[in-house]
């Protein structure tokens, strides 16, 4: 028996080899990798923003709160309740810290401080009634106050300041 071997050759191939995709993958791979950094610091930098929006608006909300009780309450209830020494002399000035707190439980804490200063007594029988509030005209003894509300939201550093003119009119 006679073997018959039949040989194959190999395929020629070149031996100069450049290695284009190499580098086509490389430049591929470090342009993605460009996109997903600066993908991610965009992410960070929104993320921050919308932080520190909410932050600022509970720190208002906690001040216009503290003027919402100012306005709302009898001269009364804010030395007893609220611990709030209303001042009687004109160009005098009470302070109180913490006169308005929220501790929220999915949101963080804040509380608001309060300055209130006596600015003027308008007094109709000396001729000084001629005032209008809100569009309207008062013939009465009316006490004018400037208060000076500041919203902090707890452990943020964030604050808001607001002021109002406060008329307490009496009969």
């Amino acid at each position: 028996m006679s073997e018959h071997r039949q040989h194959i050759k190999p395929i020629k191939r070149s031996t100069k080899q450049s290695g284009f995709a190499l580098v086509v993958s490389m430049v591929l791979l470090a342009i993605i990798t460009l996109l997903s950094v600066s993908s991610m610091r965009s992410t960070n930098i929104e993320t921050k923003i919308a932080t520190n929006h909410q932050l600022k608006e509970l720190s208002f909300q906690a001040a216009e709160s503290a003027l919402s009780i100012i306005t709302g309450t009898s001269t009364s209830d804010l030395v007893t309740v609220y611990n709030l020494d209303v001042p009687s002399v004109v160009g005098n000035t009470a302070a109180t810290d913490g006169f308005y707190a929220s501790s929220g439980t999915d949101q963080a804490s804040s509380h608001a401080d309060i300055e209130m200063t006596y600015e003027e007594f308008i007094d109709p029988k000396q001729g000084m009634g001629n005032r209008l509030f809100s569009g309207y005209q008062f013939d009465v003894s009316t006490h004018l106050f400037r208060v000076d509300s500041r919203g902090i939201v707890d452990g943020s550093g964030t604050q808001t300041h607001n002021r109002m003119q406060v008329a307490l009119i009496r009969q």
